[in-house]
């Protein structure tokens, strides 16, 4: 009886001590699944390289007056419909005078954060709208030739819109109508209303 009683409870004990061994691997599993899915969510929200977008406008015009724009830009894809980011703006006027023939040049150079939040969004095109604030240095008295030079930061402030030509999963040709408040006079961007046309590419 003895044996019986001894036996049956080594047979028990391995059970138990073999059930506790699976309850700890499935908590081990469980407990890696969560932190493996709590490591991605802080990955998800956290910064990602994949939503950095680049791109600006690129332009230059030669004659009379000579025209180079180089304006490079660096944004963030926050979410789906919403980037913002900073540009740069560098400008090169060459004016000649047509009574002396004398050239007259000017660098142009400042910044603009941006805001864009896109409003429809369909394979074909996006519609954004978007906000700009320019802060550019350059000299107010470039196109009155014979005015002493002035260099001054202007500041403007622009809203508009526009819409991006997709050609591939992040990168598109941007086509924007914008609008600056302030109506500087003199201005570098011209009169209201503001085309232009770009590019943006992600990595």
């Amino acid at each position: 009886m003895k044996k019986y009683l001894l036996l049956l409870t080594l047979v028990l004990t391995s059970l138990l001590l073999n059930a506790q061994t699976r309850s700890g691997s499935v908590s081990d599993i469980q407990g890696n699944q969560r932190n493996q899915r709590t490591d991605q969510n802080e990955r998800q929200s956290g910064f990602q390289r994949e939503n950095l977008r680049f791109g600006g406008s690129l332009g230059a015009a030669f004659g009379n007056t000579t025209f180079v724009d180089i304006s490079p830009m660096v944004g963030y894809q926050f979410t789906p419909r919403f980037q913002a980011g900073l540009g740069f703006i560098y400008n090169y006027y060459s004016i000649r005078d047509r009574w002396t023939g004398d050239r007259f040049s000017m660098h142009v150079f400042g910044v603009n954060p941006y805001a864009q939040f896109v409003v429809v969004q369909i394979p074909q095109f996006h519609l954004f709208l978007r906000a700009e604030y320019a802060l550019v240095n350059y000299d107010t008295n470039f196109w009155w030739i014979n005015l002493e030079a002035n260099r001054e930061w202007q500041h403007y402030p622009l809203i508009g819109g526009g819409v991006l030509l997709p050609l591939g999963r992040a990168s598109g040709l941007s086509i924007q109508v914008m609008w600056d408040l302030l109506e500087n006079d003199p201005t570098i961007f011209g009169r209201n209303p503001i085309i232009r046309a770009g590019f943006m590419f992600g990595l």
